[in-house]
C-alpha cells in the first residue's frame, strides 16, 4: 500500500448516503485500498459546494495518508457524484475536484457508474430511493435523463412509490378515490389509527421517508397478491424508467446493440414482476435498438476504476481486466473490505 514510485487510478462513488474511494495502479489496476466515508454531496451540505470540498478534501486526505501518495500520483480519477445533476452543476463540482489537485478526471452523476461497473458504453436505469437515467455512448458522449424530481417527469424510485401510496390512501379517503387492500396497512406503518389525523402525518416528510421501505414493501406484497392499486403504481414507476431509457437511446449516437443496467434497491427489492415487465416492455415498442439487460451485481466503485483505467489507456476497453476485476471484488468481497 505504500509504493509511490507508481502512479494510480482512483475510483469515486458518491452517492447522497456514502461515499466510496477505490485506489488501484494503474499500469495493471492492481487493488490497493478502499475507504468508505459519509457523503460528500454537495446537496447534503448548508454550504453546498463548500461543504463538498471540505468533506472531499478531508475523506481524500485519510485516503492518502495511508498509503502514503498524495493528488499528484493519481494518473487518472473518475467521480460518479450524486447531484452532478444539471451543467451549471457539473461544471462546478468539475471546479472543485481540480482545486483538490486532480488534474486528468472525468465527472459525471453517479448513475454512470452503473454502466461502467459492466461495459464501455451503455445506459444505467437508476431505481433507489430516487431515479435517474444516465447513458453513455462508444463517442463517450454522457446524457441524464431525469434526476431532478417530478419536475423533470421522475415517477418512478423508491420516494416517488411511497408518496403515491400515501397519496393513494388519502384520495381514497378524501377524494372517493379507488379502494385498495393496501391502504389499512399503510395507515398502521404512519401510525394513523383515525383518519382525521392522515393529513397531518402525512405532511411530516421524515416521518414517511423513516417507513419508505415498509411502505414500499406494503405496495409490493399487495401487488403480488393482485391488487389493482398497488399494481399500477409499480406498473407506472416501470413504464416512466422505459421512457427515460428509450429517450436516453434516442438522444445518444448508440449502435444497434445496447446493453441496459438496471441498479438500485428497487429493481433488486420489488418482488411483483409487473414492475420490470413494463419497463421491458415500454422500451421494445419505443425504441428499434436491440437491449440487452442486466442487473448491475458489482460495486458501483468498481465501474468508477474501469472509467478512469479506460481513459489511462486512451478509450482501450480491458476485457479481461474487467473480468479479473469482477470476479476480486465481488459483492461480498467488496463489503468486506469496507469494514475492515
Amino acid at each position: 500500500m505504500n509504493n509511490t514510485n507508481s502512479k494510480y487510478l482512483l475510483g469515486v462513488d458518491g452517492g447522497n448516503s456514502k461515499t466510496d474511494y477505490l485506489l488501484c495502479r494503474a499500469d495493471n489496476g492492481e487493488f490497493v485500498d478502499i475507504l468508505r466515508c459519509p457523503t460528500c454531496s454537495h446537496e447534503a451540505f448548508s454550504d453546498g459546494f463548500d461543504g463538498m470540498e471540505t468533506a472531499m478534501k478531508s475523506q481524500l486526505d485519510m485516503l492518502f495518508d495511508r498509503n502514503n501518495i498524495k493528488a499528484d500520483d493519481v494518473a487518472v480519477a473518475a467521480f460518479g457524484l450524486a447531484g452532478a445533476d444539471l451543467p451549471g452543476q457539473i461544471d462546478e463540482l468539475k471546479k472543485r475536484v481540480k482545486k483538490l489537485g486532480f488534474e486528468r478526471f472525468v465527472l459525471a452523476n453517479d448513475g454512470i457508474l452503473g454502466v461502467k461497473a459492466i461495459t464501455k458504453s451503455g445506459v444505467c436505469a437508476v431505481s433507489g430511493a430516487g431515479t435517474v437515467i444516465v447513458g453513455i455512448d462508444s463517442c463517450g458522449n454522457v446524457l441524464q435523463v431525469g434526476g431532478i424530481g417530478h419536475i423533470s417527469g421522475d415517477y418512478a424510485g423508491g420516494g416517488h412509490i411511497m408518496r403515491t401510496g400515501v397519496a393513494a390512501a388519502y384520495s381514497h379517503i378524501y377524494r372517493m378515490g379507488v379502494a385498495s387492500a393496501v391502504f389499512p396497512r399503510i395507515l398502521d406503518i404512519i401510525g394513523v389509527t383515525d383518519v382525521a389525523d392522515l393529513p397531518t402525518v402525512m405532511s411530516n416528510g421524515r416521518l414517511l421517508l423513516q417507513n419508505m421501505t415498509e411502505i414500499i414493501t406494503a405496495i409490493d406484497t399487495a401487488a403480488m397478491n393482485g391488487d389493482a392499486v398497488a399494481k399500477k403504481i409499480l406498473d407506472e414507476a416501470g413504464i416512466n424508467c422505459g421512457e427515460g431509457v428509450c429517450g436516453c437511446i434516442r438522444n445518444l449516437g448508440f449502435d444497434d446493440d445496447v446493453t441496459v443496467v438496471l441498479a438500485g434497491s428497487i429493481w433488486n427489492k420489488i418482488k411483483y414482476p409487473g414492475m420490470i415487465d413494463n419497463f421491458k416492455a415500454t422500451i421494445a415498442a419505443n425504441s428499434s435498438s436491440q437491449c440487452n439487460f442486466a442487473l448491475l451485481q458489482a460495486p458501483p466503485a468498481l465501474g468508477a476504476i474501469f472509467w478512469a483505467k479506460e481513459i489511462h489507456d486512451d478509450g482501450m476497453d480491458n476485457q479481461e481486466y474487467r473480468r479479473k476485476m469482477l470476479e476480486f471484488l465481488t459483492l461480498e468481497r467488496y463489503d468486506e473490505l469496507v469494514k475492515g
